[in-house]
């Protein structure tokens, strides 16, 4: 993640970190550790990253060793901890409007083609800036400013991400964030206030209330599933914990 910030801060008024890596950087100070992310899924905005600078983006990430997976809009890259060598996957999202025909998968940027993902159209709306330290892949400690997606954005992402997809991760990202957001869920319901009316965070709050519509749907299923919890009085527990907790934001944020 250091090393992506840098290597495209030419473009970084148009690029914002979504997807697996969000909860562990907005919520670093949560009691409760978030599992994290190996990969890295980054947002391009196609509204303002036609420009191109000294090196597309394209010729940035292969010039640092990023490999193109068959899908155009993959990349992967090998990092060395230790002794042991890991294949970093970064896949690259934009939103849907706008840019090309509505029937096309990707969106056309410089000469990347990034993947279109419903509800990355809000990613840029509300952005959190987050100053990250850490080791590089080639060595040497440094740190960055690094553009996030708010959590607002990121719920809403989720929340799209569970009506397309069979992911356990999905709905227990969603349960952790809304467990352990500062202030509990009403500060997190004000998060959502100024994007209420926006026509994706309507379907996406229609998303949650429909797969967490008891504590035996889908979404505290996949929460209890994700945490691997084989007890049935544990199970039932985190199951109802989880319906209890997206429903209260519901309440808010629906009446």
């Amino acid at each position: 993640m250091l090393e992506l910030t840098h290597l495209l801060g030419e473009y970084q008024e148009g690029i914002v970190i979504v997807g697996g890596w969000v909860p562990e950087l907005l919520l670093s100070g949560a009691e409760q550790r978030h599992t994290g992310s190996l990969d890295v899924d980054l947002a391009l905005d196609h509204r303002v990253l036609s420009e191109v600078g000294y090196k597309t983006i394209l010729q940035l990430l292969l010039s640092r060793g990023y490999r193109q997976g068959e899908q155009p809009f993959i990349f992967f890259r090998e990092v060395k901890v230790g002794r042991n060598t890991y294949q970093v996957e970064v896949d690259f999202l934009a939103g849907e409007y706008a840019g090309t025909k509505r029937s096309r998968r990707t969106q056309k940027i410089q000469d990347m083609q990034p993947r279109k993902a419903r509800g990355s159209d809000l990613a840029f709306a509300q952005v959190t800036e987050i100053t990250l330290s850490g080791k590089l892949p080639e060595g040497g400690i440094d740190s960055a400013r690094v553009r996030v997606t708010s959590i607002a954005p990121f719920l809403v992402m989720k929340s799209m991400a569970i009506a397309s997809r069979l992911m356990e991760k999905d709905a227990w990202d969603i349960y952790y964030c809304i467990k352990n957001y500062p202030g509990g869920i009403e500060a997190l319901a004000k998060e959502f206030q100024p994007i209420l009316e926006n026509k994706l965070v309507q379907e996406a709050l229609g998303t949650l209330s429909e797969k967490f519509a008891s504590p035996e749907h889908i979404g505290p299923k996949h929460v209890a599933d994700f945490e691997d919890i084989t007890e049935n009085e544990e199970r039932d527990f985190i199951q109802r914990d989880a319906y209890e907790r997206i429903n209260a934001l519901l309440s808010f944020l629906m009446g």
